[in-house]
């Protein structure tokens, strides 16, 4: 369950929203609402028992650890398959950013009047990508 949890893009994608929210609350708290401004501990405290716990997940299932690394769960593929699949769904992450960025930067000068914009332009590509991932395995699977 811990694996899956780590490895679902669900979970990327609640952080990049979760760590986006927070931010915007905290660094422009005159601009937005007040219950948008939420205490960081909110998110840090339930990833941080999250990371606490992977010892003791790792001492239960020795044959099938959670090791950390640099590299994106989504990227270890297993065999050619999800090499492939890996492949396609890079693919078009990419050609979003490529399609997005300058959209994002048009609208960055143009609504240059909301401070946080930026902001939810990140989170919109944070969470757009694994959406397209996550759309692209759940497609051959």
């Amino acid at each position: 369950m811990l694996k899956r949890t780590f490895q679902s893009p669900l979970f990327n994608m609640v952080l990049i929203l979760g760590l986006g929210i927070i931010m915007i609350g905290n660094y422009y708290s005159e601009h937005v609402p007040v219950w948008l401004t939420i205490d960081p501990m909110v998110l840090g405290i339930p990833i941080l028992i999250m990371v606490a716990v992977i010892p003791l997940y790792n001492k239960r299932n020795p044959e099938d650890p959670i090791k950390p690394s640099i590299i994106p769960m989504e990227m270890r593929e297993e065999d050619e398959g999800m090499q492939w699949l890996t492949f396609k769904a890079a693919r078009k992450v990419y050609i979003f950013f490529a399609l997005f960025i300058p959209i994002a930067i048009a609208l960055t000068a143009y609504l240059n009047h909301i401070p946080y914009l930026p902001i939810i332009l990140f989170i919109i590509m944070g969470v757009a990508q694994y959406l397209i991932y996550w759309f692209q395995m759940k497609r051959y699977s």
